[in-house]
């Protein structure tokens, strides 16, 4: 077997040997001698089978022990702290001469006949020449000056008179990214190290010194060419790549640091330099492999600041895939290094993970399958329970102090990529702590009601663009504070094929809409807005006492209630049975019920086919879209056309608006994905309005067998590609700023509450119950809210608990009235005139938050 030595081997140039040599370390004898003791690095050597001793090579004795029957020596140790001018005064010219020499003489004298000896020289041994010369060679007489010089030179000597086969190699500055610190001083990685730190770089005598350069990497492959080459024998060779000016050089690290400054000096240099000639080394075979733009490229990118990623869990897919006949490759690059890669199946309906990792990110790469990730940060006591679907091939990286569960919806494989250890089956004190994030009921509701997949084109490449945490049915309301109440997920994912945004987790319609409290009609902005479609649609589209007009979701029948003063025949179907029993009581024909086949049946069979099926403000209510897309199509007559109003998520995005969105709203729709959704079944888009409840809401209409080319479809899909509907990155901003909107309004009331104010709010629509709640805003900021709703009076916004009261229950004047149904803004000041005039100042919530 044979034996390889290598002294110094912790330091710049041996740590990039030793990984050359960690390929053949089960094959060859291989010890690294260094005076120092450094922690990875003896540890990473002895994973690779690589034998550490800590002496010093001027320890005669211990150093026999070693090198006696060594085949090959790379004699690296020696002093690197050295003085590079003669003006430097480093004190250690005695340890230079004494390790240099002395060490070099030890190797010598030690080790057998027919050893192998490789030795790096440098290039300053031509550093006595004052006229600059251009590519030197080895036959070149050297001419040093200062003591590391001189002391390279005569260990030169030393060899060549040894009679042992040496080969020494004279490197140019050796420059390159590396764990090591001792050599960050040359020149090279010094100008990146400032270039990464946003300092300037002084060119003394304006940078025309010359250099010769060479990379770490080929300086470590060069050694060990020349050691195992057997026809290379008391040979000197230059190890040098490239010669570059001093002032050449700085300008590449500008093209990868465009702020760095580079100043222009009149300082003295010591000499104008040299290069050196590398031909000799590749004429005996050797190839240079690495330049000096993508050496300082990587330390420049190392050492600089980067962007680290706020998410508490992201994931990634392999880069730079290469694929051909026999399948594909994907690279995944780690953040840091591992020492531990778990191989982890899970069953469907499994939980994993429950804990959190005090002091290292989660790595998991999953091979097969499919799983929901929960998290939860612990270092932020108001931060929010978040979830992640995680497909094949996904790498996810959780950060450290984030609690994590996986709920595993398919058969899964995944590798579990650690940097720590295992302690006390696999929970301890410094890498897993066990916290449950996921109990049995939650698990139960992820399993069976997460949509892992685009509810519209069937997707699976979704993206989270709102998180709001868990928060209670927006109109659920609660009658006393004692009361209890479920949460729920409520987030926004985006498709990126077709940009549909949905609910990650759908909550079941029946707990919303059997008993539901929110009436249309006590809005007037309401009333007269559905008066308005009505009697356009009876113009447009020829409506009398003939005609059937379906509403689904008619509420209380706002409406259809004006076809029904006009006798035209209407029905409502309504699944709330407390607002159907409304409407009807009202002579507004409605069957309680949701919208379904069973229903569609009914109807068809009772009064024929419809000439409208309107839908407005309750497409997005759906779980089931398919359904009642289908069903309402299958209603109308021939030349039947199916109307349905939604709020426009585009408005929301552009103005920042997100308290329209909970837990009842399944979609938020814009004209892109809608436009998905209707083709796939065959009955495109035939146009669109605008119009202006909700914020911002869109009219769609669809004809059943007319096929209507309106430009008013093309314009707007062209505003939204224009607004950047397919630019994820630019809609990131909309929860960035939600984020900010929440810091914002909490200093604001706080800072009112401090100056003594009294706060109340005026509407408790369902968006109050997702603002107050993910706002942090409760009974402790604003007293109570007054709603014309006699539905919601005396009730209680779950988890805040602010009580809801009448109008006619309010005995003092406030000093804020905090206006939570925003989008009926005007006409709640209107008529709360006499509020305004004693003193209450009315502020818009959008307002508050800017």
């Amino acid at each position: 077997m044979k034996k390889i030595v290598i002294t110094g081997g912790l330091g710049y140039i041996g740590t990039e040997l030793c990984l050359l040599y960690s390929g053949y370390s089960w094959f060859y004898d291989i010890t690294v001698i260094d005076s120092r003791f450094i922690s990875e690095r003896v540890n990473q050597l002895r994973k690779w089978g690589i034998k550490f001793i800590e002496a010093d090579i001027l320890d005669e004795k211990t150093l026999k022990n070693i090198i006696s029957d060594a085949d090959i020596i790379y004699h690296l140790a020696g002093i690197t702290d050295v003085a590079y001018v003669k003006n430097d005064k480093l004190n250690n010219e005695d340890e230079i001469i004494k390790v240099g020499i002395e060490g070099t003489r030890n190797i010598i004298n030690l080790s057998k006949d027919e050893v192998k000896i490789v030795f790096p020289s440098s290039h300053v041994v031509y550093e006595g020449y004052k006229e600059t010369l251009n590519l030197i060679n080895e036959t070149k007489e050297v001419k040093p000056v200062l003591t590391y010089s001189k002391s390279k030179y005569k260990s030169e000597v030393d060899l060549i008179n040894s009679k042992k086969n040496y080969v020494i190699l004279r490197l140019a500055s050796v420059h390159g990214y590396s764990l090591d610190t001792m050599r960050i001083g040359i020149m090279p990685n010094l100008f990146s190290k400032l270039s990464s730190q946003n300092k300037q770089i002084k060119l003394f005598g304006g940078g025309k010194q010359l250099k010769c350069l060479v990379n770490i990497k080929d300086v470590s492959r060069a050694f060990m060419f020349c050691g195992e080459e057997l026809k290379i024998k008391n040979e000197i060779f230059h190890v040098c790549n490239e010669n570059f000016t001093v002032k050449e050089v700085a300008l590449i690290c500008q093209k990868f640091s465009e702020n760095l400054n580079l100043i222009e000096t009149d300082d003295e240099i010591p000499n104008l330099g040299y290069s050196l000639d590398g031909e000799k080394l590749k004429r005996f075979g050797f190839e240079y492999r690495y330049g000096i733009e993508n050496s300082i490229k990587g330390m420049i990118s190392n050492w600089s600041e980067i962007n680290i990623r706020k998410e508490l869990e992201y994931t990634y897919k392999g880069k730079d895939n290469y694929t051909d006949e026999r399948g594909e490759i994907s690279n995944y690059e780690l953040t840091e290094p591992i020492n531990l890669i778990g191989h982890i199946t899970s069953k469907p309906g499994s939980v994993r993970a429950n804990h959190f990792h005090p002091i290292q990110e989660q790595k998991c790469l999953l091979l097969k399958g499919e799983y929901i990730s929960i998290t939860k940060d612990l270092l932020d006591e108001d931060s929010e329970i978040e979830s992640l679907v995680i497909k094949e091939g996904d790498l996810s990286v959780i950060k450290p102090n984030v609690a994590h569960t996986m709920v595993f919806t398919q058969e899964s494989i995944f590798l579990n990529l650690v940097r720590g250890e295992r302690e006390h089956k696999n929970y301890g004190i410094t890498h897993t702590i066990p916290y449950t994030l996921v109990d049995e009921k939650f698990k139960k509701e992820l399993l069976e009601d997460y949509v892992c997949n685009c509810k519209i084109c069937g997707s699976n490449n979704i993206t989270p663009l709102l998180k709001l945490g868990k928060l209670p049915l927006a109109n659920n309301l609660i009658s006393k504070k004692s009361e209890t109440y479920d949460t729920y997920l409520l987030e926004v994912n985006y498709c990126n094929d077709c940009f549909n945004c949905q609910l990650s987790y759908h909550v079941d319609p029946k707990l919303m809409f059997d008993h539901y409290l929110y009436r249309s009609s006590t809005a007037k902005k309401f009333i007269e807005h559905f008066d308005k479609a009505a009697k356009k649609y009876i113009k447009e589209y020829k409506l009398d006492e003939n005609s059937l007009i379906v509403d689904i979701g008619s509420n209380d029948g706002i409406g259809i209630r004006y076809f029904n003063d006009k006798n035209i025949n209407i029905i409502g179907v309504e699944p709330a049975k407390n607002l159907a029993e409304l409407s009807n009581s009202n002579g507004i024909r409605t069957i309680n019920s949701y919208f379904n086949d069973t229903v569609t049946d009914k109807i068809l069979n009772d009064n024929g086919n419809a000439d409208l099926v309107l839908a407005s403000n309750v497409f997005a209510h759906s779980n089931d879209l398919l359904s009642i897309a289908k069903n309402a199509i299958r209603l109308l007559k021939d030349d039947g056309v199916f109307i349905i109003e939604f709020q426009y998520f585009i408005d929301n995005l552009k103005h920042g608006d997100f308290d329209n969105i909970y837990h009842e709203h399944y979609n938020y729709w814009n004209i892109h994905s809608l436009r998905v959704f209707f083709d796939k079944l065959g009955y495109p888009i035939s146009k669109v309005e605008r119009i202006d409840t909700h914020g911002g809401s869109i009219r769609a209409y669809i004809n059943k067998n007319k096929k209507i080319d309106d430009k008013s479809v093309k314009i707007i899909l062209s505003e939204e590609k224009q607004f950047g509907i397919n630019n994820f990155n630019k809609l990131n901003q909309y929860a960035e700023d939600i984020i900010r909107k929440r810091k914002e309004a909490l200093i604001k009331i706080n800072n009112f509450k401090k100056e003594g104010k009294k706060i109340i709010g005026y509407g408790a629509p369902a968006k109050a119950t997702t603002l107050l709640n993910f706002f942090r805003i409760n009974s402790n900021h604003i007293d109570y809210i007054i709603e014309d709703n006699p539905l919601k009076v005396n009730k209680i916004i779950p988890g805040t608990g602010i009580k809801i009261i009448s109008k006619k229950e309010l005995n003092i004047i406030p000093n804020i009235v905090i206006v939570f149904a925003w989008n009926f803004y005007d006409s709640i000041v209107e008529n709360n005139k006499s509020l305004i005039e004693n003193g209450a100042k009315f502020i818009s919530i959008k307002e508050l938050v800017g």
